[in-house]
């Protein structure tokens, strides 16, 4: 569910106003994950070390607030009180893009997405999941690419149209890399709307995102 902001009242108005006539108002940062806690708990237990940094990007996006704001159509700004999240899946020949919706609890996250990942099938459109946004007009997502083979240190983001480039962040996660000293880390591009999320927003946004990726209590 979503609620209109009232711009009179709302703390980002002047920010938003200054950025809305922007030709791209979006920007990327790139940075690093330390993910050895998370990276060794998923290699002892032999659960998913995918979908337990999914499960941290997703629950770090619906803890800061900024991340759940979206543009309607008509202008308005409205507020969701929870994101999902979508990302690619490798099949055979091609990818297809699910839709794992969010649960705090991360049990209950895993297992859902385990079922959506085990339910895809040959004939799955790769796009099923943006068509329907796109008839919807609900954008209460955050994306995720993953890109478990390769190292980065810089990202560019599709545009889907001038003026507003897209509905909602974009971001991939790459190839997780050990050190002498015994720590790893993994390169993480993100694509934001400056007009909601500043760099006091994204700092919060890694700061959970890492400590949940590396909890050892979930």
């Amino acid at each position: 569910m979503k609620k209109l902001i009232d711009m009179s009242a709302w703390s980002r108005r002047d920010n938003f106003r200054f950025f809305q006539d922007f030709a791209n108002s979006w920007y990327s940062v790139t940075t690093e994950v330390e993910c050895a806690d998370a990276f060794n708990i998923c290699k002892e237990s032999g659960s998913s070390f995918f979908i337990r940094y999914l499960y941290a990007v997703v629950r770090a996006a619906n803890e800061v607030e900024a991340f759940r704001y979206r543009k309607l159509e008509d202008g308005n700004i409205a507020v969701y009180d929870r994101l999902d999240i979508i990302t690619p899946i490798a099949t055979s020949d091609n990818f297809v893009t699910i839709r794992i919706p969010y649960h705090k609890d991360f049990h209950k996250f895993t297992k859902s997405a385990k079922a959506i990942i085990e339910s895809i099938s040959p004939e799955t459109d790769p796009y099923a999941v943006e068509h329907e946004m796109e008839v919807s007009k609900e954008y209460n997502v955050i994306h995720l690419s993953a890109v478990p083979k390769m190292r980065f240190t810089g990202m560019t983001f599709t545009v889907n149209r001038l003026g507003d480039p897209c509905f909602y962040p974009l971001s991939v996660m790459g190839k997780a890399s050990k050190r002498n000293d015994g720590s790893m880390y993994m390169p993480y591009s993100i694509y934001v709307d400056h007009a909601f999320i500043d760099g006091s927003h994204l700092t919060k946004f890694f700061e959970i995102m890492e400590s949940v990726m590396n909890d050892t209590t979930l």
